[in-house]
Order: structure tokens, then sequence, then C-alpha cells
């Protein structure tokens, strides 16, 4: 199944992302990333953001994909209670999912 995530950060930007990104290719090996832009902070006030999109193909379920980049997450140590003090460390957010948008990416 065609995937397509979305992965942002405003803290440590380069290096949440470049770890996020080392994560994900231990989970989905055949994972290509796009060159990281920054973009302006969206509903929030913060520093601004480092994002990239992340293509992969994969068999796992949509649960499976969805849990797999929340324990991306949650090992990086984001969280609900950083999100609202402004601090998103990493945010991976899953887009597409073989024909079906999951989430539309605000910052594209």
């Amino acid at each position: 199944m065609k995937t397509v995530i979305a992965l942002g950060s405003n803290f440590n930007q380069t290096e949440n992302i470049s770890k996020a990104q080392a994560l994900l290719k231990q989970y989905f090996k055949d994972v290509r990333f796009t060159e990281a832009q920054w973009t302006e902070p969206i509903g929030i006030e913060s520093d601004n953001f480092l994002n990239c999109i992340g293509i992969f193909e994969t068999t796992r379920t949509l649960t499976q994909v969805q849990q797999c980049l929340k324990e991306i997450e949650m090992s990086m140590g984001d969280s609900h209670e950083n999100h609202q003090q402004g601090k998103v460390l990493i945010d991976i957010d899953l887009a597409q999912y073989g024909g079906k948008v999951v989430k539309e990416i605000i910052w594209l």
C-alpha cells in the first residue's frame, strides 16, 4: 500500500527530523524523504517548523501504520502536554494510505 506521511518539528528541528527519519527507516525499509523545508507556524505561536514528506510501500494495515507513527513520536518524547505549550518535538501525520486521504497537510 502506497503511504505518505508528513513530519514536522519546531524544537531542535534538524536533529529531531533526522532522528525521526532514522527511526522510520527501521520500520519501513524503503521510505524516501523529500528535502526538508522551513515553514511558518500555523495556529500556534512558536519557532518555525522544519517539515518533510515521507513516501513508502507497506503491507501493514492502516491501524498498524498509525500505531508505528505514534510509537516513534512517543519514543522521541513528544507529548500532548508539549503541544499545548507550543513545543512540537516531532509530529508524524499519516497523510495518505493507498487511495485514501487520511489527513490534509496544511503546510503544503
